[in-house]
């Protein structure tokens, strides 16, 4: 019987009393690609960096290929065939490929260390690799800093075949790409498969499991919950194992009742990302809208708040004509979530409390403009209580708050203002399924109570699950306009990419 490249026996790891992870124990087998599934604080990036050599495990064992396997650093998990590909590139951003992919595996002409680097053969080296990874693309003397996130996650797979590395670990690697790129990448890791190599993937976003994964491992609150085929679950049975409970529904009943038009964008029009784009929104309505990557619905979000530039076209809040800008919006109670959570929607430095705080500091104010920190408090305590943030107290900076709790931090802080037309930009991106569906069951109470809803996002279930009517980009243009309830996966995909 052919040994697992991976053993787990009983490993845990506590932080300052906080036990990240309790007895955690499974396998994962040669050649397979292994899904690493959990919410935020499961437990999953703290097994990751001990598997990396970035930090040890208290107790336990670990073998790599039927021997004991305990790095104490990265190079000596490289060194054993493990290389990590962490959701942030880990390139130098000033040297160019070739420096970037050879780091410290450069072939040299003479003897070491008074060799001089071979430059021709570093080139063969690293296009024959590119080439193998079906990017011919990318040019080999260009700095790393210049790169798309997608090849710059070429880049740290390249780095690791010239290691020799025969166990990656990916964490995340598709939260930033668009649709084409995810489907490059999927090409590749499906050709790193059959030539052997042992993937454990890291994401939140199930579809990419079932349609990778040979297996899949679930973590909750440190523990080890299932390791299973993928031939034995469903997505119910993963999402009950993450969350810890049964779920009857995965998204909660549409509001059925529509009121009167509150948004409207006349001919909308802006350079090479959009052009004549009409739609109104109503009072209670989730209005999806959604396209491939670079069909200009991500633009279009951002214009819609004067985040972006329009050329021509007009919007009306409440049937009153206005000259977008995020002042003038926030104004008439739009409330804007931006798709990068980290640098537009929350200032990582600053407290819970401030960041809740921030569109509100004027009206929060006394005379002279002296913040009222009493005021503050009490506003910052309400949003806590109403989006369930999991903050231990409210002066915890929101970078160390996992990615969940910093985008509920980012969605409180326009609730504040009071505003009830939502413009809600990759809301889901990049968080764990528990938070998800907390986000869909406040986007369905509000709209209950009369908000109405603009739900930019690339995933289709939520899309389909949560939209009364959906909005469908197909290169700039508005392709078509669904009913939500009634609209299919394949529908909108035809229309997304131009084949209706």
């Amino acid at each position: 019987m052919m040994l697992p490249k991976l053993t787990l026996h009983s490993v845990s790891k506590a932080f300052l009393g906080v036990q990240a992870l309790d007895n955690v124990s499974f396998e994962v087998q040669r050649g397979q690609l292994h899904a690493l599934l959990g919410e935020n604080g499961a437990g999953k990036s703290t097994l990751i960096k001990i598997l990396a050599g970035a930090q040890p495990a208290d107790s336990g064992e670990m073998l790599l290929d039927g021997q004991p396997y305990r790095p104490h650093t990265p190079p000596d998990a490289t060194r054993r065939g493990v290389s990590t590909i962490y959701q942030e590139a880990n390139l130098l951003p000033d040297r160019d490929v070739l420096s970037n992919v050879l780091l410290g595996a450069e072939p040299v002409i003479g003897p070491k260390p008074l060799g001089v680097l071979d430059r021709p053969a570093m080139r063969r080296q690293v296009r024959a690799i590119l080439d193998e990874l079906h990017a011919p693309h990318i040019p080999l003397d260009v700095r790393a800093e210049r790169l798309k996130v997608s090849e710059k996650q070429l880049l740290e797979i390249a780095r690791a075949l010239v290691r020799r590395s025969d166990l990656l670990i990916m964490d995340e690697p598709t939260a930033a790409l668009n649709r084409e790129e995810t489907d490059a990448l999927f090409a590749v890791i499906r050709s790193l498969k059959a030539q052997g190599v042992t993937i454990i993937y890291v994401s939140h976003r199930l579809e990419e499991v079932f349609q990778l994964a040979d297996s899949v491992t679930i973590l909750r609150d440190g523990r080890h919950i299932r390791t299973a085929p993928l031939s034995a679950v469903t997505p119910d049975s993963l999402i009950a194992d993450m969350i810890g409970r049964s779920l009857d529904t995965v998204f909660p009943p549409r509001n059925p009742t529509i009121g009167a038009p509150v948004f409207e964008a006349r001919n909308l029009s802006s350079r090479d990302a959009f052009e004549d784009v009409s739609f109104t929104l109503h009072a209670g309505e989730v209005l999806g809208l959604t396209g491939v990557g670079g069909s200009g619905q991500v633009e279009l979000g951002k214009a819609l708040f004067g985040a972006h530039p329009l050329d021509s076209g007009t919007l009306l809040v409440r049937g009153q004509a206005v000259r977008p800008s995020p002042a003038a919006m926030m104004a008439q109670g739009v409330i804007f979530l931006p798709e990068d959570r980290k640098t537009e929607g929350i200032i990582q430095t600053l407290s819970v409390r401030r960041n809740l705080a921030l569109a509100m500091l004027p009206r929060l104010s006394r005379t002279f403009g002296v913040l009222s920190r009493h005021a503050e408090d009490d506003l910052a305590r309400q949003q806590v209580q109403r989006l369930q943030i999991k903050t231990p107290t409210l002066d915890q900076v929101v970078a160390k708050l996992s990615g969940g709790n910093q985008q509920k931090v980012a969605l409180g802080k326009g609730l504040a203002t009071g505003g009830d037309i939502l413009i809600l930009m990759g809301a889901t991106q990049g968080i764990d399924v528990g938070v998800k569906f907390e986000i869909y069951e406040l986007v369905t109470q509000l709209t209950r109570k009369g908000a109405a809803v603009i739900f930019v996002s690339a995933e289709m279930p939520e899309i389909l699950g949560l939209s009364h009517r959906i909005l469908v980009m197909h290169r700039g243009r508005l392709a078509a306009t669904l009913d939500g309830p009634t609209a299919t996966a394949e529908q909108v995909l035809r229309y997304a990419l131009g084949q209706a």
